[in-house]
């Protein structure tokens, strides 16, 4: 029988007995839902990948039902190359359950025209938008629709990561690992770092293998300082001065029967 804390008066804590269906169908709940997440299929990131590419990954490897669309004219996509995947809908990165549709749009070689003539009647300054914290795809556009090129790059493992989720946006740089320090303008290329599920999983690792070194530490010296504690005590260890020093109540009271001997 599971137990379950609550409150009473008096702001006092008690465990309240529940009753086994309610256990064993909290943990069926469980279940279910731990397999369903395991059923799901994450959709790739495919930018720049060709379309026919793109659709068969989708159909043949990940058993998903994927549709095509010319996307629409936009300055982003003046320096890109013909029948190239600039996003899906769901979006990349999304988890969807198997024959979904998916809906991939790429370009044309009309559509790149279109976007450059955009681009030249459209240049301008402006200050970079705070995107940090976002989700990578959302970022993405909103940076596209600003005219900027975008390059997303995947972090490395680090402890700052630990509690990041899946796909956020980690930082942003000019090509070149270069700050952000001045206003960007229409096409310029900037670089969108992000986390995904591996780099969060292997961030953790890291510190766990932290945290159990640093117990194997702790450990380690209190068992040292356990022992030459108990010599001391026990007379088996000469300790140096101003370690005996500090460990009053055995040293005050040899001095007190050292000053009663003289006395007699």
């Amino acid at each position: 029988m599971g137990l379950k804390t609550g409150l009473i008066k008096g702001g006092k804590i008690v465990a309240h007995k529940l009753a086994p269906d309610v256990v064993n169908l909290g943990a069926k709940i469980g279940t279910e839902i731990i397999e369903k997440q395991k059923s799901l299929v994450k959709i790739p990131n495919l930018k720049d990948v060709h379309i026919d590419e793109a659709l068969r990954i989708l159909k043949d490897e990940l058993n998903l039902i994927p549709t095509s669309a010319v996307a629409k004219p936009n300055i982003a996509y003046a320096n890109e190359s013909e029948n190239e995947v600039v996003y899906s809908e769901p979006r990349f990165g999304r988890r969807v359950n198997p024959k979904t549709m998916v809906k991939v749009y790429y370009l044309t070689q009309e559509v790149i025209d279109k976007s450059k003539e955009l681009l030249d009647n459209s240049v301008q300054e402006f200050k970079m938008p705070v995107v940090v914290g976002l989700n990578i795809e959302e970022a993405r556009e909103d940076l596209q629709g600003l005219g900027l090129r975008v390059t997303e790059k995947l972090e490395k493992p680090n402890l700052k990561f630990v509690n990041t989720v899946d796909g956020q946006v980690t930082r942003v740089t000019l090509p070149g690992d270069k700050k952000v320090i001045s206003k960007l303008k229409t096409g310029d290329r900037i670089c969108l770092y992000f986390v995904n599920e591996e780099v969060i999983l292997e961030s953790k690792a890291i510190r766990d293998h932290k945290e159990q070194e640093k117990q194997a530490l702790i450990d380690k010296v209190g068992q040292v300082a356990q022992g030459v504690a108990k010599g001391i005590h026990t007379g088996a260890v000469e300790a140096p001065r101003h370690i005996a020093k500090g460990i009053k109540t055995p040293f005050k009271k040899k001095k007190v029967r050292d000053v009663k001997r003289k006395e007699k």
